[in-house]
C-alpha cells in the first residue's frame, strides 16, 4: 500500500486549485484607447492668431435711373479703418474616430476632421487700449452737399462687416491651418503615450 506524504498531498492540491482558477479566469482584455472628446471638452483650440492692420472702405451713394437699368452716381463715403481683432482656430473632437485599431500591439489611427475657423472678433476697445477705430469718414462727390447720414451710417456699419471678414480671410490661410494640425497632434500625442498606445494622426 502507497502512503502520500502530508506535505505533498497539500503542495498537489494547491497546484490543482491554482490550475483550475486560471483555467476559468479568462485573460482579461486589453485597456481600451483613451476618450478623445468628453462632454465638457468637444473643440479643441490650438492656434490663436492676433490681427492688425489698416483698411479702407467706400459707401457708394446711387439713384437708380426710371426704367433703364442704369444709375445715377452721387458719390458716397470713403472711410479709413484701423483694425484690430483675433481669431481661433480649432479641432472638433466629437467628430474624430478611430481606425485600425490593434488591441493587441496597442496601435490605432486617429482620424480628425480638419481645424476650422471659430467666428473671428473685431475689438471694440478704445483705441487707447488697443481697439479698432476709424481714422478718417469722409464724403465724395455729390454726397457731400447731402446732409442725409444715412450713407455715413452704412459706411461705417458695413465698414465693420468688411472688418470681420477680413480677419476671417487672414485666419483661414493654409499656413496657418496647417499650423492648427501640428499643434493638435502635439497636444494629443502625450494622451496616448501616458495610455501606453501608439497613434497616427489623418487628417480628413
Amino acid at each position: 500500500m502507497k502512503i502520500v506524504r502530508p506535505a505533498l498531498a497539500v503542495i498537489a492540491l494547491s497546484l490543482a486549485a491554482l490550475a483550475w482558477q486560471s483555467y476559468r479566469q479568462p485573460t482579461p482584455p486589453p485597456p481600451a484607447p483613451p476618450q478623445l472628446s468628453t462632454e465638457n471638452l468637444s473643440e479643441l483650440v490650438t492656434l490663436r492668431l492676433h490681427y492688425a492692420n489698416v483698411l479702407e472702405f467706400f459707401q457708394k451713394r446711387a439713384q437708380d435711373i426710371p426704367l433703364t437699368p442704369y444709375e445715377l452716381r452721387l458719390g458716397g463715403t470713403r472711410v479709413l479703418m484701423v483694425v484690430r481683432g483675433d481669431c481661433e482656430v480649432g479641432t472638433d473632437l466629437q467628430a474624430a474616430r478611430y481606425e485600425q485599431v490593434q488591441p493587441e500591439a496597442k496601435a490605432l489611427r486617429v482620424v480628425l476632421p480638419a481645424p476650422r475657423m471659430r467666428p473671428p472678433r473685431v475689438s471694440h476697445a478704445a483705441s487707447e487700449a488697443g481697439g479698432s477705430y476709424f481714422y478718417t469718414v469722409a464724403s465724395e462727390g455729390l454726397e457731400a452737399l447731402v446732409s442725409n447720414s444715412a450713407n455715413h451710417k452704412a459706411a461705417i456699419n458695413n465698414g465693420w462687416a468688411a472688418a470681420e471678414a477680413d480677419i476671417g480671410r487672414y485666419c483661414s490661410s493654409p499656413q496657418w491651418i496647417a499650423e492648427a494640425k501640428k499643434n493638435a497632434e502635439t497636444a494629443l500625442a502625450p494622451m496616448f503615450v501616458a495610455a501606453g498606445w501608439s497613434a497616427t494622426f489623418v487628417w480628413r
